[in-house]
């Protein structure tokens, strides 16, 4: 008599069991939803050895993602409870809905809470879909409904956003110890009052007292940097290939140079100031925000600027007629919609685009929110950010005249990481992903503790950025001494992780 045939379903099952057993395999992590958002959680988290089991309608997708990286995949509807049933979900698994359907990821969630998952993740867009405490739809609402953690992806991108608007200079910021801190990166634009100096420098500034300068990520070599000063059609055909750049730990002799990022640690408010170090002719003030619309983004975005922002002009582009006045009719009155499109750069000069505005490339086409902020920095020099998705664009686009990027795909996986670690200790992703920063609290069996870091040999490749004792942040020198229960935050590029983790084990 022939065995019955296995399911799909039950096969990889086996896969993730049967995987090599010299890993340290983490939790099990169910994704619904392989677009760009579930391929990209996939393939991190694939790479730190979670089992990925990933569930989308598409063959081809899913193909993809096995050629991204070490996942399983089940072809079928992420509403179908029989694939959760064969594949005996848990409440030890952590569950993610990131399809492009609100409603879909919400009721996968709730049917997921049926089968005892207790960790589970939805990602949502509808601005009506959201978290607050003092509302009806708060997080016990929403637990009710099976859902644990909710992110609402172009909420992230927003308050990014303004972030970046409040903190001129800035090209990433990652925040911790209850956003008391941050590690921020600067670019050192051309004229930089920083060029030329080297780290050590940097404590007889008195705007640098209470900061560290953690990592730099630098070109490779000074004859291989691409000419970003070319004409705009040259910029856009910078390969990311022809950008060769790689993340250091540097040491108090290097020699800052035009174009590198510094990662800077310390206090929220000891960076006041030092955006005018790194660009002379950063102006902090504006008076008009100008949005390139087209999207439910850039319709939300113009809303929460009027909002936050209710003495600045804000005006939204919009390329169709009929979204226009549709627009001009539903929206806050406040808001200034315009029938344009994003390369006529005259109507908005006539509209008052100037050095003292701010323009959003926040529209569905990411080649049109770079070339909208290159033509808008040339024509006007205004402060300009632009939204991406894609890696290349987001690896490459910092290294050209745009002041700023964000990219939601990275806001949310991000967020996603946090939550699951939060249990562990807490590890954040940095923005290169040639580098981490991580969170350990000091125990007494650490080999740290009592040693001031000035006798201590810290592996090359990593630095501490912070030492948080109670309430008090320490920027860590020399003479520091490490207690039992400080917390430190280790900025690490990844090829010194196992160094790193050796610290914090038993002596």
């Amino acid at each position: 008599m022939s065995k019955p045939k296995k399911s799909m379903a039950s096969s990889i099952v086996e896969k993730l069991s049967g995987k090599d057993k010299n890993k340290i395999v983490k939790n099990r992590v169910v994704i619904v939803g392989a677009g760009q958002v579930g391929l990209h959680i996939m393939e991190r988290l694939s790479q730190e050895n979670y089992n990925v089991i990933l569930i989308d309608e598409s063959e081809e997708i899913l193909a993809k993602s096995r050629a991204l990286g070490d996942v399983a995949t089940i072809l079928g509807n992420g509403c179908n409870p029989d694939i959760y049933a064969e594949i005996a979900l848990n409440k030890k698994d952590v569950f993610l809905a990131v399809t492009n359907s609100d409603e879909t990821n919400l009721v996968a969630c709730n049917i997921a809470q049926t089968y005892g998952c207790t960790t589970k993740i939805a990602r949502v867009r509808q601005s009506f879909y959201r978290s607050e405490e003092k509302s009806h739809l708060n997080p016990e609402f929403w637990k009710k409904m099976g859902v644990e953690v909710l992110f609402n992806q172009d909420l992230l991108t927003i308050n990014e956003i303004q972030h970046l608007i409040d903190n001129p200079g800035t090209i990433d910021t990652v925040f911790l110890n209850k956003d008391k801190v941050q590690i921020a990166a600067y670019k050192v634009k051309p004229n930089s009052l920083l060029i030329g100096r080297r780290l050590i420098g940097l404590r007889d500034v008195p705007l640098f007292e209470n900061l560290l300068v953690v990592a730099v990520n630098t070109f490779l070599s000074s004859n291989e940097k691409p000419d970003f000063l070319g004409t705009i059609k040259n910029k856009l055909n910078i390969t990311r290939e022809s950008v060769k750049t790689n993340t250091i730990i540097p040491r108090g002799d290097y020699k800052i140079t035009e174009g590198d990022l510094l990662y800077v640690a310390g206090a929220r408010n000891d960076f006041s100031g030092i955006s005018h170090l790194f660009g002379p002719k950063l102006i902090k003030d504006f008076s008009k925000v100008f949005i390139l619309g087209g999207s439910i983004l850039s319709r939300q975005l113009a809303t929460h600027l009027t909002k936050a922002y209710p003495k600045k002009k804000i005006f939204l582009l919009e390329l169709s007629k009929k979204d226009a006045f549709y627009l001009a009719e539903s929206l806050d009155p406040r808001i200034n919609v315009l029938l344009t499109g994003p390369h006529d750069m005259n109507s908005l000069i006539n509209e008052g685009l100037d050095k003292y505005s701010i323009f959003i490339g926040a529209s569905k086409d990411e080649d049109d929110n770079v070339l909208s902020c290159l033509l808008a920095k040339e024509k006007s020099n205004a402060r300009t950010i632009a939204v991406v998705q894609s890696n290349t664009y987001g690896q490459l686009v910092k290294y050209l005249d745009i002041d700023a990027t964000v990219s939601p795909k990275s806001l949310i996986v991000e967020d996603v990481l946090r939550a699951l670690r939060h249990n562990v200790y807490d590890v954040l992703s940095a923005k290169e992903h040639d580098a981490e920063i991580l969170e350990f609290e000091v125990s007494s069996k650490c080999v740290l503790v009592n040693q001031r870091l000035r006798e201590f040999k810290f592996p090359e490749n990593a630095i501490i950025a912070f030492i948080f004792r109670g309430d008090e942040i320490i920027i860590p020198r020399g003479e520091v001494t490490v207690n039992v229960g400080d917390h430190l935050v280790i900025f690490s590029l990844k090829s010194s992780l196992e160094e790193v983790l050796s610290i914090f084990q038993s002596k």
